[in-house]
């Protein structure tokens, strides 16, 4: 049985256009935490040994979002460029099967 291989561009591209979406959201996210400035009274008193902690926390969350924003925004570049290459092969078989059928009269 042959297989074949399927891949409908535009579904692709809305998944890419959804994924870098999903990039922009996450740099949202990042400064958002990023903006974040606790003071020694955010907790009150009693609980502001907690700020030093949630400091660091915060700053290794914002750090990792930024990274995930990396890893998405470059798969959303990816999946275009899957796009892309596919439609240069169809391209090359397309024409590579009209110069055949040209040699054979």
């Amino acid at each position: 049985m042959t297989q074949q291989i399927r891949m409908d561009a535009d579904v692709l591209l809305q998944h890419a256009s959804r994924v870098q979406q999903l990039a922009s959201d996450a740099s949202e996210a990042a400064s958002a935490i990023q903006s974040v400035n606790l003071g020694g009274g955010a907790f009150g008193v009693l609980c502001a040994w907690i700020v030093p902690p949630v400091g660091i926390v915060s700053g290794a969350v914002a750090q990792h979002i930024s990274g995930a924003e990396g890893v998405l925004e470059r798969t959303g570049q990816e999946l275009r460029g899957v796009v892309a290459d596919f439609d240069t092969f169809e391209e090359t078989v397309i024409q590579v099967t009209k110069h055949l059928e040209g040699g054979l009269g």
